[in-house]
């Protein structure tokens, strides 16, 4: 019996494949793959592999040294493979061939320029009768300028023909910005195994955009999950994701998007395997951005999927593969997510010195947190201004049974990263975070009696106050208090207690647990603004609380 599963390219969600094929019984075998890009954009690609590397089982083989494919096609046939599936974009096209040439389960190597160029998609589709979106492949600024002149937009997007997330990507208005990314772009090439990428420019579809993920068995599809999305535009013009929001139900308008992804699956010519399809829908209907013949991206945990969804993705393309006489009666079941879900992407908004992330503990403290994964703190010192899905400063995931909480904390997140970003990343050990104007130091005892009404009191204090009508603490003793007083006192004055901005954050939150619903908690301007950004600093934690602010 044959026991090994090749895959190529593990990495992001694809990451899973790991574990459901051990617990199956089977052997992961990974399958290097050389990411498309040049050498700016490949680098946290390359950095996030060689974590994977050095992070998972060394029992697991990695065939990562080999000159061509014909060499790799006789390393992956000692192994004598049941399946061949992908992790990530970059081994859609070496995966596809395995498959191919091993006779095993998958889509023929023909369709692999449809499946993995951004032109060629569109160009079968129109071949197919179905909505495709304009678009030329350009070499040269008279390139560009025929096309602009032939159509009657100002909006362009600009865009290599190959590549991952939103690499490389520009969305322009005008003459102008068009012809600046195009010389940028024409400036900073894209490379494939030493080969130079084509660089598309296609007509801008504005709309919501969306997510289809699906899955085929012998020419049959189902909808795994759908979800939908936002970017937004940088100042410099990049493009890059926000979030996206799982769908609950099927709502207007949506069946009507998946009919048209199955219809665009068939063009591709996809016959086996998963297609994560990126669609654009405005008031003519939905169009194809792009198809991504593997699973979706984002690292989506496990766990995440499985609370949101009740299956998550790789778990169904192996079932799909391993038990094709259960698909159909999969296929008919009913699309029913059991919660809601986003992924919130981190977006850092220019380049930052991070050795902390205070982020890390106002998301934990969300009512719909579930996880999240940063990817650069720890590993590297400065992280680089977000341009696309693939060096984002790292990921949130939240869950909730109410979808207004999920896209309220959302938003929270997205006001802190654009507007109050030292509260995101923070390069604590190195700055000065003490008071940002001369402060009277509170007297504690006098703000006790004019404020505090019946009940305990719990004064979280980095000084060396005795008071008689409240319990002080400090951050050492902080842990051994009960939870039930009536009120508390935030009272830190010392710059030292803010040499770390995560671990005071994390503090503070720790105090707020020790008041009772309805109690109150109040923090004197000494201490807030000890904080970056002041009162609206100690707000937003406040916030993340879910408490109210009174004056």
């Amino acid at each position: 019996m044959k026991k090994n599963i090749v895959i190529v390219s593990c990495a992001s969600t694809g990451l899973n494949y790991i574990d459901d094929i051990k617990y199956r019984g089977y052997n992961p075998v990974i399958v290097d793959a050389e990411p498309v890009g040049n050498d700016e954009s490949i680098k946290p690609i390359i950095l996030e592999k060689e974590n994977i590397y050095n992070s998972i089982d060394k029992n697991i083989p990695v065939i990562k040294d080999y000159k061509n494919y014909e060499e790799l096609l006789e390393k992956v046939k000692a192994y004598d493979p049941l399946l061949v599936v992908v992790g990530e974009e970059f081994g859609v096209e070496i995966g596809t061939q395995l498959a191919d040439d091993l006779g095993l389960p998958g889509t023929p190597r023909e369709r692999i320029p449809y499946m993995t160029e951004k032109a060629k998609m569109h160009q079968t589709l129109k071949e197919h009768g179905l909505r495709c979106i304009e678009g030329k492949i350009i070499s040269s600024l008279d390139d560009a300028k025929e096309f602009f002149d032939s159509l009657p937009t100002q909006d362009f997007v600009i865009k290599w023909s190959r590549g991952a997330g939103t690499q490389g990507v520009h969305i322009c208005h005008g003459w102008e910005e068009i012809k600046k990314a195009v010389e940028d772009s024409l400036n900073h090439p894209f490379f494939e195994n030493g080969q130079k990428i084509e660089l598309l420019m296609q007509e801008c579809i504005k709309g919501d955009e969306y997510i289809v993920n699906t899955i085929t068995c012998n020419g049959q599809h189902r909808v795994t999950s759908v979800l939908k999305y936002n970017k937004i535009t940088l100042p410099d013009g990049s493009h890059v994701y926000n979030y996206a929001n799982t769908l609950s139900e099927i709502d207007i308008g949506i069946s009507n998007l998946i009919r048209y992804a199955y219809d665009t699956v068939d063009a591709i010519g996809i016959v086996n395997g998963p297609v994560h399809g990126e669609y654009m829908v405005d008031e003519r209907g939905p169009v194809l951005m792009e198809v991504n013949c593997r699973p979706m991206g984002g690292n989506m945990p496990r766990k995440f999927l499985e609370s949101v969804f009740g299956h998550h993705e790789t778990d169904v393309i192996l079932d799909t593969y391993l038990h094709p006489e259960h698909f159909e009666e999969e296929r008919l079941q009913f699309y029913r997510p059991k919660r809601k879900g986003c992924l919130k992407v981190f977006i850092v908004p220019e380049n930052t010195i991070a050795n902390t992330a205070p982020i890390l503990q106002i998301a934990k403290n969300l009512k719909s947190y579930h996880s999240a994964h940063l990817r650069w703190v720890g590993r590297e010192t400065e992280l680089e201004k977000t341009t696309d899905l693939e060096n984002a400063g790292g990921y949130v995931y939240l869950i909730h049974e109410d979808p207004r909480v999920v896209m309220d904390d959302t938003n929270l997140l997205h006001l802190i990263e654009t507007k109050y970003p030292k509260l995101f990343f923070d390069n604590s050990v190195n700055s000065d975070n003490s008071c940002k104007k001369d402060v009277q130091l509170c007297d504690i005892n006098n703000l006790i009696k004019k404020n505090v009404r019946k009940g305990s009191t719990l004064v979280l204090t980095d000084r060396n106050l005795k008071l008689d009508s409240a319990v002080v603490c400090d951050f050492d003793s902080l842990n051994s208090f009960y939870d039930g007083f009536e009120q508390g006192v935030l009272d830190l004055t010392k710059k030292s207690s803010f040499k770390d901005l995560e671990s005071t954050i994390e503090r503070i939150f720790k105090f707020a647990s020790k008041i009772r619903e309805g109690g109150r908690i109040i923090v004197p301007e000494s201490t807030y603004e000890n904080l970056p950004y002041g009162i609206e600093g100690i707000e937003i934690l406040m916030k993340t609380l879910n408490l109210r602010i009174e004056m």
